[in-house]
């Protein structure tokens, strides 16, 4: 069955030029699925900054804005989009070139997975 998901998750990825990596964790970043190649850094990786997603998206909701449904980050190299989908974050890791609004539609495609 996961490898029957990992699958379905690579062919999503080919779709979307620039996607290297998707992550499905739990809301405690512990990784569920892992799918990149090897230009994704290792500590996008690590539960430690997976967590750290749900925390902020928690702390910002505390702000009076309602729930954060999504988070982008842009760093050297790569963009992750982390989508919240309780009780799972799904993280989306590109290059920085890669159009975020094609990753924004990843979304729908994984959802049916």
């Amino acid at each position: 069955m996961a490898e029957e998901l990992k699958r379905s998750i690579q062919e999503i990825m080919k779709t979307t030029p620039g996607v290297r990596g998707i992550v499905i964790a739990d809301r405690d970043g512990v990784p569920i699925i892992r799918v990149n190649d090897e230009t994704v850094p290792e500590t996008v990786m690590r539960p430690g900054f997976l967590s750290s997603v749900g925390f902020a998206t928690e702390q910002s909701s505390k702000l009076g804005y309602g729930v954060t449904n999504h988070i982008i980050s842009i760093h050297e190299r790569h963009q992750i989009v982390h989508f919240n989908i309780p009780p799972l974050i799904l993280s989306v890791i590109a290059d920085t070139e890669c159009n975020t609004g094609k990753i924004w539609k990843l979304i729908r495609l994984l959802a049916r997975v």
